[in-house]
């Protein structure tokens, strides 16, 4: 593989490293939060299955494996070179017997994948409806607008594909998604018949308003079952009045997997 318009990066767990494009849409706090979420609907030691729709460079499904060595994944991208990025990167960490990237569209899956119900369903969605949201960048071509606009597959699209892969009864949906987009969602599962079970909302800095949510849903649940988290702060301010970034997050990032939402 060409390296010559990548970039390597150490994601800071169990030695993982992972190529990723250096113009194109790279991952960032938003799919660590979501391996995180990800990662606490599965009791450690437990094994599990999970589907990934969305994976581009594999940052998410990346961080989720290396939390928790008894998940085996299947990642799904749409666009050619990031899912071409996404095998090397599988090899890269030596997990190819728990974790293979599919290069299809999420709204036409491969027999192989829809032959399974996995126990974990989880997706980064684009945040922005098409012509909505902030402008994308120019530089970063297809794969960055794609990234952030809804132009292979809608919110629905992938709460319907979600849907239809899970272990029913038992799976879970995990998202991270645009904090604007709560309402969509909500009704989006309650078209599918699921329910939110856990939902966490994410500030940037105390005093913000939520930028994104975290948000788990099962299917058969009852209201009941409904639990909003303590919200997750990014950043909180140091006695000058600058960011820096929360214990919350460091610990995220830094330490071992120890959190469970079930």
């Amino acid at each position: 593989m060409d390296t010559a318009d990548l970039t390597l990066e150490d994601i800071g767990r169990r030695g993982f490293k992972m190529y990723q494009q250096k113009d194109g849409f790279r991952f960032g706090t938003d799919s660590v939060l979501l391996a995180w979420f990800a990662a606490c609907f599965v009791r450690q030691g437990k094994p599990a299955t999970a589907l990934e729709l969305g994976s581009g460079c594999g940052g998410a499904a990346l961080c989720l494996a290396a939390r928790n060595e008894d998940i085996s994944i299947d990642a799904v991208e749409i666009m050619e070179k990031p899912a071409g990025i996404l095998e090397e990167n599988i090899k890269l960490n030596g997990i190819s017997d728990r974790m293979k990237a599919f290069n299809c569209d999420i709204r036409d899956l491969p027999p192989e994948i829809r032959a399974k119900q996995y126990d974990i369903v989880f997706m980064n969605p684009p945040f922005f409806n098409r012509g909505s949201g902030p402008a994308a960048r120019k530089d970063g071509g297809g794969e960055r607008l794609a990234g952030r606009f809804e132009e292979n597959g809608s919110v629905e699209d992938f709460i319907y594909v979600a849907a239809s892969r899970i272990r029913q009864s038992a799976g879970y949906i995990i998202m991270v998604m645009h904090g604007d987009r709560l309402a969509d969602v909500i009704k989006t599962f309650d078209k599918y018949r699921f329910k939110p079970v856990r939902l966490m909302a994410v500030h940037p800095i105390e005093d913000r308003n939520a930028s994104m949510f975290l948000l788990a849903g099962k299917k058969g649940a009852s209201g009941n079952d409904m639990k909003i988290l303590p919200p997750l702060i990014l950043n909180r301010r140091d006695m000058n009045g600058d960011p820096v970034m929360s214990g919350e997050l460091k610990r995220i990032y830094e330490e071992e997997h120890r959190d469970c939402f079930i």
